[in-house]
């Protein structure tokens, strides 16, 4: 198993993750293989939970607070975030910081991150 940190840029609009840098904006991490495919099969996950959410976004009488499709997006979306956090250079956790995005998530506690590998 290769163990050894690779440089990837992630592009969260398009949902990839590469080995070169592109035109887009992107968060550059350092991850092993393994921690690349998981980054992406989270990525997978948020958007399954993104056409849920657009599925009952369409039934006007469900309310997003009483909503789990939401609540799954939402989770998914802090998830993902966390790993970037984790893996991502110091540029990537700046912006990640200045999101906000996980404030509740205790984000710079390691035991937090670790939870979400």
């Amino acid at each position: 198993m290769e163990l050894e940190k690779q440089t990837y840029y992630v592009d969260l609009n398009s949902e990839s993750i590469l080995p070169e840098p592109m035109d887009s904006p992107s968060f550059v991490i350092h991850a092993t293989q393994k921690e690349a495919e998981v980054l992406k099969a989270v990525m997978d996950d948020k958007y399954g939970a993104d056409v849920d959410a657009f599925v009952r976004a369409h039934i006007p009488y469900l309310e997003y607070h009483h909503d789990p499709q939401n609540d799954r997006y939402d989770a998914s979306q802090k998830i993902l975030y966390s790993l970037i956090y984790m893996m991502g250079d110091h540029a990537a956790k700046q912006h990640i910081k200045q999101m906000g995005i996980l404030t509740d998530q205790k984000a710079d506690d390691p035991d937090e991150i670790q939870r979400f590998r």
